[in-house]
């Protein structure tokens, strides 16, 4: 089941709904899910980077009370019509905090908002915000795989200012278990060379490799990992 988005569609829901945007979509919600049940039952929780909201509308309609921020108004007000019981924030994104109170929210997805992933901020405000056994649900990029340097050496090639793939997933993980998470599911994903926008017609292919090599397995050299963080009790 691929999560319900209804019109207008933004962006990144248009992208999802290619051949492999329905693939990287159809992960992610397997372990939105899976995170959801472990963080049973539905309190408050918290979506960076929610775009239109169409993760937070379904997590509304199991019982979660939504706080939800973006840095553009205009997918933010797309979010708030479709989930209006939400506490829409925008933010900038030159922001160092959460805009949360201390220990408030059970559950927080941060779902392909790389920028944020990346930061040295979020792991501490992850940990900050979410209460003591409260789970984190994201995605991180992964500098040591064949698409991280291929991407890295194409920003450095064209001179570009914004960066991705600055992280190795070992990186990332140490910072978040540095700030009190344990790791409690992770998967890797996006192992083949198409764009997340791609509609080809070799998608479906990729995915039957990915799944009959047990790629998902493999997250140290994964480019892209989902993942359950499980914020520890002090």
């Amino acid at each position: 089941m691929i999560v319900d988005v209804h019109p207008p569609a933004t962006v990144w829901e248009t992208v999802a709904t290619t051949r492999w945007g329905h693939y990287t979509t159809e992960v992610v919600e397997s372990a939105v899910r899976r995170g959801v049940e472990m963080a049973a039952p539905p309190r408050s929780a918290l979506e960076v980077g929610c775009e239109g909201g169409r993760w937070s509308r379904l997590l509304a309609s199991l019982g979660w009370t939504m706080t939800c921020t973006d840095v553009n108004q205009t997918v933010l007000s797309v979010c708030q019509q479709r989930v209006p019981s939400a506490k829409c924030i925008l933010v900038s994104p030159r922001d160092t905090t959460l805009p949360c109170a201390t220990n408030t929210m059970n559950l927080l997805l941060c779902l392909e908002v790389f920028q944020v992933m990346d930061s040295t901020w979020f792991p501490v405000e992850a940990g900050r915000v979410l209460s003591d056994d409260g789970v984190l649900i994201g995605v991180v990029h992964n500098k040591q795989s064949f698409r991280g340097a291929f991407v890295r050496a194409k920003q450095f090639l064209s001179g570009a200012s914004e960066r991705f793939y600055n992280l190795s997933y070992w990186e990332w993980r140490r910072r978040m278990t540095a700030a009190g998470f344990e790791i409690k599911f992770e998967r890797g994903f996006c192992w083949f060379p198409l764009s997340r926008e791609s509609n080809s017609v070799l998608a479906p292919l990729f995915v039957q490799l990915e799944r009959r090599f047990g790629l998902g397995r493999i997250t140290p050299l994964s480019p892209w990992v989902v993942f359950i963080a499980r914020k520890r009790a002090r």
